[in-house]
Formats: C-alpha cells, sequence, structure tokens
C-alpha cells in the first residue's frame, strides 16, 4: 500500500495533463535505435565509444521530432 500511495499521483498524470500520454511508447521507440545499434555493431565494448554513440543518438533524437536534418546540423556542429 505504501508503494501505491507513493506514486498514485504521478501514475495517472496523464488524467490531470491532457498532452501526457497514459504510457511510455515513445520513450521505448526512441530507444530502440540505439539499442538496435548498438547490438548490431557490437564493438562498442569500451566506455568512451559507448558514451560517444549514446550522446551522438540523443542529439539526432532530439533533432527528428523538431522536423531538423540531423546530417545538415551535424555537419554544422563539427565544421
Amino acid at each position: 500500500m505504501t508503494y501505491l500511495g507513493n506514486g498514485g499521483l504521478w501514475w495517472l498524470n496523464f488524467v490531470r495533463h491532457p498532452g501526457v500520454e497514459p504510457t511510455n511508447n515513445r520513450a521505448e521507440r526512441a530507444l530502440r535505435e540505439g539499442v538496435v545499434i548498438r547490438e548490431i555493431v557490437g564493438t562498442l565494448r569500451n566506455r568512451r565509444g559507448a558514451k560517444a554513440l549514446a550522446q551522438l543518438l540523443s542529439v539526432i533524437g532530439t533533432w527528428k521530432p523538431r522536423r531538423e536534418d540531423p546530417a545538415k546540423n551535424l555537419y554544422a556542429a563539427l565544421s
């Protein structure tokens, strides 16, 4: 009961705020691409490479919903 009482206000947040989805499907879908790449590549066994990939995917994942061109933005950031 304590567990239910402590999280109750947050669990039904979507009822009080119409823009909030009742599931975490959007977050799960956003993570899926990075997980698949990590599994396929399999060479990111060191922390530095894994961190670099995570940061890159995070930036690209921010640009996509904003309908910004990831390639163009990445080129601009690196030049």
